[in-house]
């Protein structure tokens, strides 16, 4: 990964997505969080970033920083789920199948229980002082 793939990322898959977002909750902006790599902090990603503002909230993540993000839990049951499966995938069309299909399954609320944990996340790392905890 480098900056210019990444910048084409952003251009061509989350800009959209924020804006559809945008249009469809007219009050919501999107927040984005990233890992802080320094591909992420080049001064065109920050650049990138402050002139999309109205569409997309930038999260100013601390270097180094636990990953808080509940979609790794997402990632995590949709790859035991597909694991699970009898039919292993033959080649990456199968498997984007195989995923969606899953993702097609999960109810709403698991989704939002994840969003919900994120204080208890957050309090968790504070305690341990920005060490290990359980999420």
């Amino acid at each position: 990964m480098n900056q210019h793939l990444y910048f084409n990322i952003l251009d061509d898959q989350v800009l959209p997505f924020s804006q559809h977002l945008n249009d469809v909750y007219a009050l919501v902006t999107p927040i984005f969080q990233d890992d802080n790599s320094t591909v992420h902090r080049a001064g065109s990603m920050c650049d990138w970033f402050d002139e999309h503002s109205h569409t997309l909230l930038h999260l100013d993540w601390p270097a180094k920083s636990p990953d808080l993000n509940p979609i790794e839990n997402l990632w995590d049951m949709l790859k035991r789920r597909v694991k699970r499966r009898n039919q292993h995938p033959r080649n990456l069309v199968d498997l984007r199948d195989q995923i969606l299909s899953e993702w097609l399954k999960l109810d709403a609320t698991y989704l939002q229980n994840l969003v919900d944990s994120l204080p208890n996340r957050i309090q968790a790392v504070i305690k341990s002082r920005v060490g290990i905890t359980r999420h």
